[in-house]
């Protein structure tokens, strides 16, 4: 790891929980290998450790455990008798609790060797993506054993959980800095700073002269401890999109062959009181459709033909532009996309329908769209969504009349917020029927339905009052680590303090499981499931309604019992379809197997289970 040619060398560590929360889990880390490709176009020595895997999950389940789990839990479904169902649910309980104590204990040996490998390799800089929930528990964890065993090590926090809190995410862990936003721009500064200083290596002295930069304005967007205080830098520096590099992996047969693709940074409305996007993007840009195009092509080269555009909001007419070129180029691809109903969309019906047409003839098969609510009210004034129950019903309309021009199935997901802040004007019994209506009328294959919460950084949580939320003193640092399980009934789940004019957190779970039911019981319609999911179904051959249902309600048994035997099989029947859509583009562009990280060399040993992820077949670096 160590090439003589290359600058300061940076450690990249991908929080996880302890167990699988989704599918989607094993998808490639487009962030990091982001990070990677750009810091090493700059000569630096990168090495991304992602132990979100298939087999590392694996390793830390105890199979007959999770095989018993499974099993309780399946004849709990089947069984009739109310007092057997709850002796049932009382020993899965149990089992779940020593199963969680033995998972813990494994991954902080896997903790503790990865610390004490970094000691062992003189590592001067450990960066650490941070995710919510137990994710970030387990960062923690983790950075307070390097900090005991390599306590010369800077730390340094990124990713979502840092750009949402900020100076909290210091006041609530031992991190040395944190980066908000892009972190390509403050590292390579401050990986020339430690460049500067490998030789007389001082941690102390090191932060000093990190801080010093950073507050004469010389590195942007960190955060800091001075003089017992915690500070940020005064202003972002948002990147360009012309200048962020294609992401750099290194292909693992435990990783699900999806490239998430960043087509866009922001949201064109940016308006919900609920959401956080403002806070993260000010503005609204869109991507060249040529450079989207370009970075597919990369991924076709090393073998991947399934995408997911991660931007907010990618609209029908600019999704289009993209799908021209993928046809120009005559690629064949598959991708979803997220994409808002369009305001006034009566009037531009026809527009619609060619948009998607466009887009499914060119490998769309997956939609996730907000709907919040079917009440014009509640999504006016509480929502600010910035459209209507007309123009909802409209898209999605558009979208079906497209999906029979090209001829070809889109999984759409519709997602709810339930119950909502009524603001006196509604009823929640209203807020129902309106919603039901809705769902009615649009049949989607999914739907998304999540409890209200007041995010920080969003209106709901500013103007707490006016829209009814009371929160704890302690909600920040509580929501920085809850974790949000929709498997567990609500008397299971952890207190959260946050109530919603008069109902405390509980009970507002438990409104937004009576409407889930609903959803599934008189509608017939699976919840819970999202385009992430549908792109993995479509990619595994799961696309009839029936099979739909059937793989969420065993893949859900997999992620509670920790017994991943279905979602492992789809992941590999995943691979197998990117793989073979990658190829189906060779004559235009050859595939090319990625080249080994800079500065590493092939090992054939296999050391001990999962150190870092090193070794034959265990390959945990991106």
């Amino acid at each position: 790891m160590k090439g003589k040619n290359f600058m300061a060398q940076i450690t990249l560590w991908n929080s996880i929980a302890k167990r699988r929360r989704s599918l989607s889990d094993t998808f490639y880390d487009n962030g990091l290998a982001t990070l990677k490709g750009y810091l090493e176009d700059r000569n630096h020595t990168v090495e991304v450790i992602d132990w979100a895997r298939d087999d590392f999950f694996t390793m830390l389940t105890v199979p007959f455990l999770a095989r018993w789990i499974r099993n309780i839990y399946s004849s709990m479904a089947r069984s009739k008798s109310k007092l057997a169902g709850r002796c049932l649910g009382f020993i899965s309980v149990y089992l779940q609790e020593i199963h969680a104590i033995i998972q813990e204990v494994r991954f902080k040996k896997q903790a503790r060797h990865l610390a004490y490998e970094l000691k062992n390799d003189n590592a001067r800089i450990f960066g650490v993506k941070l995710w919510y929930g137990e994710a970030f528990k387990n960062a923690k964890e983790l950075i307070t054993l390097i900090n005991k065993i390599a306590p010369e090590i800077i730390t340094i926090a990124g990713g979502y959980h840092v750009t949402l809190y900020e100076e909290h995410l210091l006041e609530n862990s031992t991190f040395d800095l944190g980066v908000v936003c892009e972190g390509e721009f403050a590292l390579e500064k401050i990986l020339a700073i430690i460049d500067q200083n490998k030789e007389n290596w001082n941690k102390h002295n090191v932060l000093s002269t990190i801080i010093d930069a950073a507050e004469k304005g010389e590195i942007e967007n960190l955060i800091y401890r001075k003089n017992g205080k915690i500070h940020k830098t005064k202003r972002r520096h948002i990147a360009g999109h012309s200048l962020k590099s294609i992401p750099r992996y290194t292909m693992n047969e435990n990783k699900v062959r999806i490239h998430v693709m960043v087509e866009s940074l922001g949201c064109d409305w940016g308006k919900c009181h609920f959401c956080v996007h403002p806070h993260f993007y000010s503005s609204y840009s869109l991507r060249s459709p040529d450079e989207v195009v370009n970075e597919i092509e990369e991924m076709l080269k090393i073998g991947i033909g399934v995408f997911r555009f991660a931007g907010s909001d990618t609209p029908p007419h600019f999704g289009a532009r993209i799908a021209q070129k993928i046809k120009e180029r005559r690629l064949k691809v598959v991708f979803g996309i997220g994409s808002r109903a369009i305001k006034g969309a009566q009037k531009q019906y026809e527009h619609l329908v060619t948009s998607y047409t466009t887009l499914i003839e060119n490998g769309l098969r997956a939609v996730f769209m907000g709907g919040e609510t079917g009440n014009d009210i509640i999504n006016e004034e509480v929502m600010n969504k910035g459209v209507f129950f007309d123009d909802i019903v409209t898209t999605i309309k558009a979208l079906r009349e497209a999906e029979k021009r090209a001829g070809a199935k889109v999984f759409l997901s519709l997602a709810f917020i339930y119950p909502a802040p009524l603001l006196g004007k509604v009823t929640l019994a209203q807020v129902k029927e309106d919603n039901l209506r809705l769902l009615k009328e649009t049949m989607p294959d999914s739907v998304m339905i999540t409890p209200p919460g007041p995010f920080l950084h969003t209106k709901w949580y500013d103007e707490k009052d006016k829209f009814g939320f009371k929160v704890d003193e302690h909600i920040i640092r509580q929501a920085m680590e809850y974790e949000y399980v929709l498997y567990k009934p609500p008397h299971l789940w952890p207190n959260l303090g946050i109530s919603l004019e008069g109902k405390p957190f509980k009970k507002l779970l438990a409104e937004c499981n009576e409407f889930r039911n609903i959803v599934e019981k008189e509608l017939h319609i699976p919840t819970d499931l999202s385009d992430e999911h549908f792109l993995m179904f479509y990619a595994a051959g799961i696309r009839e309604k029936a099979e739909v249902s059937k793989a969420k309600e065993e893949t859900m048994l997999d992620i509670v019992s920790c017994d991943y035997s279905l979602t492992k099989n789809i992941s590999m029947k995943v691979n197998e379809f990117s793989l073979n859509v990658s190829r189906e583009n060779i004559t235009i562009l050859p595939l090319t197997p990625p080249s080994p990280q800079r500065g590493e060399e092939k090992r054939e040993d296999s050391p001990q289970p999962l150190p870092r992820g090193r070794g034959k077949g265990l390959g945990g670096i991106i």
